[in-house]
């Protein structure tokens, strides 16, 4: 377990200083400005039902019916309790934490830029914020540490649809301009990291036999 918690760390490092330097390097701004159109001063995708209603408010619906479906598995089956009840805190866990610190953060949305088409100044004070609605998708991941022990296979599809749905949630509000690249790479980070300690936890707190 020491082992496995020391490579976490190390690579959780690694991503974050990858994530730092993908900011710094402008390359936020250049993935945004692929999605803005100067002649319509603004982000033609941002309204767009497919992306604001399908992919912003459908998709949040659905991550929290996951996280209620949780508590029923956790009621009606009891082989399934402790795994329910460990991916129900570790959802709730990723996701208070990324909208709390997205509260705390001062920061602007792309669409709000004078770059592109607001009123807005860029600063770099904290520069990275995470991207709430990417966390309905990466806090998935507590699915994965979750059925881990007990499930490995299950867990290995769990985490890849936690994948899947946290990029394409990423991927959304990048073309509507509500977030850049790196918010939401640090909505995984986060997701992650707070699902790595919640794991260990549970681990060390779980009585042996």
């Amino acid at each position: 377990m020491r082992r496995w918690l020391a490579l976490q760390a190390a690579g959780l490092a690694l991503a974050a200083l990858a994530i730092w330097l993908l900011a710094r390097s402008g390359l936020d701004f250049r993935i945004s400005a692929l999605a803005y159109s100067s002649a319509a001063h603004g982000f033609p995708l941002k309204d767009a039902w497919l992306f604001a209603v399908l992919g912003h408010s459908a998709l949040k619906y659905f991550a929290v019916g996951v996280w209620c479906a949780l508590l029923v598995v956790a009621a009606a089956a009891p082989r399934w309790r402790r795994p329910a009840l460990h991916a129900w805190l570790g959802i709730a866990l990723a996701a208070f934490a990324v909208a709390g610190l997205r509260e705390l953060s001062a920061h602007s949305c792309p669409w709000d830029l004078a770059q592109f088409g607001g009123t807005a100044q860029w600063f770099p004070v904290f520069g990275e914020v995470p991207a709430a609605h990417a966390s309905t998708g990466f806090a998935l991941f507590a699915l994965y540490f979750a059925l881990r022990d007990l499930q490995p296979r299950l867990a290995r599809w769990a985490l890849a649809a936690a994948w899947v749905l946290g990029l394409t949630a990423a991927a959304v509000q990048v073309a509507r301009g509500a977030h850049f690249a790196s918010h939401a790479l640090w909505t995984a980070w986060i997701a992650w990291a707070l699902n790595v300690g919640l794991y260990a936890l549970i681990r060390r707190l779980k009585p042996p036999g």
